[in-house]
């Protein structure tokens, strides 16, 4: 009932993109589709019951279907201004947060998905931001000018970043799973 009127209070607010341009749109729904899809993927397999599991599995298809679609309307915008996108891209992935980030309780319930290796850090950057990156060839372009270079730059920094934190992450909550199975 408590995750139910969340819910609702959360649909009545609604989700607020912001002032982002529809180029940072499409660049922030190309990442945020497919973390949907990963983390209902995720969840399907955590439940252990198979019902809920093939459900979950469809409904990551059907988000995965819309990060192809947006990821394909991004590699265009790469195709016709690679330094606005690459700036686009840039700013999303260092802003990135789910649409859910400013509901009820979302901190504590994101915490333990990520312990529960449903969706965590390096979930994210691994099967998320990594592989979009290398869909847009990144890193590997040669038409970028200096707004879209200073950019690139700005981003693999921030990557490097992210991948330690995850690295980090990862660790402890071995660590930890380690006590609590000592204790058993």
């Amino acid at each position: 009932m408590e995750l139910e009127r969340a819910r609702m209070d959360y649909m009545t607010i609604g989700y607020d993109s912001g002032d982002k341009t529809p180029l940072e749109a499409i660049a922030y729904v190309s990442f945020q589709e497919l973390a949907t899809r990963v983390s209902h993927r995720n969840t399907g397999r955590a439940t252990g019951d198979p019902i809920a599991d093939r459900l979950l599995a469809r409904i990551a298809t059907d988000e995965n279907l819309h990060m192809v679609f947006y990821r394909n309307m991004m590699a265009a915008a790469f195709d016709i201004d690679p330094d606005l996108a690459m700036q686009a891209v840039t700013k999303e992935v260092v802003g990135f947060e789910m649409p859910g980030a400013t509901m009820a309780n979302f901190r504590r319930n994101s915490m333990l998905i990520a312990k529960a290796g449903i969706y965590d850090l390096r979930l994210h950057h691994d099967e998320v931001v990594s592989p979009v990156l290398r869909a847009w060839k990144v890193f590997d372009r040669t038409d970028l000018g200096p707004a879209g270079e200073k950019a690139r730059e700005e981003l693999a920094v921030f990557l490097e970043g992210l991948d330690a934190q995850a690295t980090r992450f990862v660790e402890s909550r071995e660590r930890a799973r380690a006590r609590a199975a000592a204790k058993d």
